[in-house]
């Protein structure tokens, strides 16, 4: 454990004002701040700084600590981190998560993630306030610039994320992520931690130059230092200068979107208009509305340009990372990838009004209607089940009318071929009695004064 050590008192009252200044614009009365808290030198500090600005600022405090159960040193310093919190009586929320699932990503990026869901799943946070700071920054910006990155990349860290959707209970959106100390030096931080004689852990990897953060922190950045003494704070101001060109890209993304969107597509017509720098934009733009990361540059220029050059009648299937571009109609389809549905597939309905079917990415609803729907009564009697499309399926869907192939009416339904493939059609023994999107055999529909089932069935989004 790491300890200050004796120094002359300095006046460190700037590091409060620059955290104050920077929270007091984004904050309402009362809101909840829930500090990531490692029990390093970083987020030590801004728990003293936190705890000293919840008063004058009018907010609640508490803190959470993620254990990653990488260093053999974990349980210590959760258990650092508990007494710390119960000496301020300040409430913290302890976390264990597994980043086995992301490891193929490094140990540093899959620690981030496992630690990020553990943020976007607080309940009781309005923000979730982080300890990076501007020498942070700077590593972000040259570790962005190394991998390749674009503009929204080199904007490295903003002051305020939005997290999007928790997965909680009513789609309720995640806590914003805040880092009110971007504009304050490592150097200032441990000058702080010195003069109000605060104590903190030592993450043993930090040391570790296998790392790539590490490697720019201990080995290149040292000597950039020699030559260019304000490197931090230039290359801080610097991701603030694409912070601002991601604003504008993201505003002209948005502005496309309201020309080339109709609903959940996009008109291929209108991407070629805009062309390809713009179409990109978009593309980008729209997946992480969709809460995706962005693809690999290559795969979505590869994509764009089957898209662009695909005839009227081609199929166009380019998977970009977590998600996958499609072509049907001239509308472009922007989709989580999708597994490949099952060869065969039967199974009994048990009664329940939302029918998960998770081998198709999706649910079906059950809403009971008097006169309308698939009658109950005969469901009753012959019981329900789901099965795929095989081949050759045929339905009458008036009494009056003439019997049809099922392939006929899902390409009159305008349905696109990769949900044809997943739509669970609905069968009373090993009669095709009902089909989503299109209705309810004839013979089967419930009576005027008889109840019946109304069935929707709702993809993944």
């Amino acid at each position: 454990m790491a300890s200050s050590r004796k120094s002359k008192p300095n006046n460190f009252d700037g590091i409060e004002a620059t955290v104050g200044a920077a929270l007091r614009p984004l904050l309402f009365p009362r809101a909840r701040l829930v500090l990531g808290l490692s029990g390093g030198l970083d987020s030590m500090v801004l728990l003293h700084v936190l705890h000293r600005l919840a008063g004058p600022l009018n907010f609640r405090l508490s803190c959470v600590h993620v254990n990653h159960k990488i260093s053999p040193n974990a349980g210590r310093w959760s258990a650092f981190c508990a007494r710390i919190c119960t000496r301020r009586n300040i409430a913290l929320t302890q976390k264990e998560v597994d980043v086995t699932p992301y490891r193929a990503e490094g140990v540093e990026a899959a620690a981030r993630r496992a630690r990020y869901q553990v943020y976007a799943r607080l309940e009781e946070a309005d923000f979730i306030v982080l300890a990076q700071h501007q020498d942070d920054q700077a590593e972000t910006l040259l570790l962005q610039l190394l991998r390749g990155a674009g503009v929204k990349g080199g904007a490295a860290m903003p002051l305020m994320r939005e997290q999007g959707r928790a997965n909680k209970r009513k789609g309720d959106s995640a806590p914003a992520i805040l880092r009110p100390m971007l504009a304050i030096s490592r150097k200032q931080i441990e000058g702080y931690a010195r003069a109000n004689k605060l104590k903190w852990v030592e993450d043993e990897s930090n040391a570790d130059t296998r790392y790539d953060r590490n490697f720019l922190r201990h080995r290149v950045l040292p000597v950039i230092g020699q030559a260019f003494p304000g490197y931090g704070a230039t290359l801080a101001r610097a991701a603030g200068h694409l912070a601002e060109a991601s604003l504008l890209l993201d505003q002209l993304a948005e502005a496309d979107a309201k020309r080339a969107t109709r609903g959940n597509k996009l008109a291929v017509a209108q991407l070629q208009l805009l062309g390809m720098a713009r179409s990109k934009n978009l593309m980008r733009w729209l997946l992480q509305q969709q809460g995706a990361t962005a693809p690999e540059a290559d795969r979505l220029q590869e994509g764009l340009r089957q898209l662009f050059e695909a005839g009227d009648d081609a199929s166009v299937h380019v998977l970009l990372g977590e998600s996958e571009l499609r072509r049907y109609a001239g509308c472009a389809y922007l989709l989580p990838a999708l597994p490949d549905p099952p060869a065969q597939l039967r199974r009994q309905w048990d009664g329940s009004r939302t029918w998960l079917l998770p081998e198709l990415g999706g649910a079906l609803r059950f809403t009971r209607r008097l006169g309308s729907g698939l009658a109950c009564a005969r469901v009753r009697e012959r019981g329900l089940s789901v099965m795929l499309r095989q081949g050759g399926e045929k339905l009458r869907l008036q009494a009056k009318g003439s019997t049809r192939s099922l392939k006929n009416l899902l390409q009159e339904a305008r349905l696109p071929p990769w949900e044809r493939e997943r739509l669970p059609l609905l069968y009373c023994g090993e009669t095709l009695v009902a089909v989503p999107g299109l209705g309810v055999a004839s013979g089967w529909e419930a009576g005027p004064e008889e109840p019946g089932w109304l069935i929707s069935w709702r993809p993944q989004a």
